[in-house]
């Protein structure tokens, strides 16, 4: 569906600074968010094994960058990361600010 290169925030740097029980928590709300359908097409073995790095890849490739973007927002708030989930709206409204500056 769309490339990593097309998230407006890095979510692979995100998800390192997770330790592995973040990180599995990370997967396991992500199916939870009330777009989850789009994930429901990845078998659940392929979720659990993925590294960071292959997680962004599965959800970039089946789920559209702005579902990607709001649900990995919401996760890191269900999971009380709001350091996260301030990385990820600072770096949202940034791409926004660039946007319209060249638009």
């Amino acid at each position: 569906m769309v490339s990593s290169a097309q998230l407006d925030f890095n979510l692979q740097a995100l998800l390192e600074q997770l330790s592995q029980d973040e990180l599995s928590k990370f997967k396991s709300l992500i199916r939870t968010i009330s777009l989850g359908k789009e994930l429901q097409t990845v078998p659940q073995t392929e979720v659990d094994k993925a590294n960071g790095k292959q997680l962004v890849e599965i959800l970039t490739t089946h789920c559209d960058s702005y579902w990607v973007e709001m649900a990995s927002l919401q996760v890191f708030e269900k999971m009380h990361r709001a350091d996260l989930s301030e990385k990820v709206k600072d770096e949202l409204r940034e791409d926004t600010l660039k946007s319209s500056l060249y638009h």
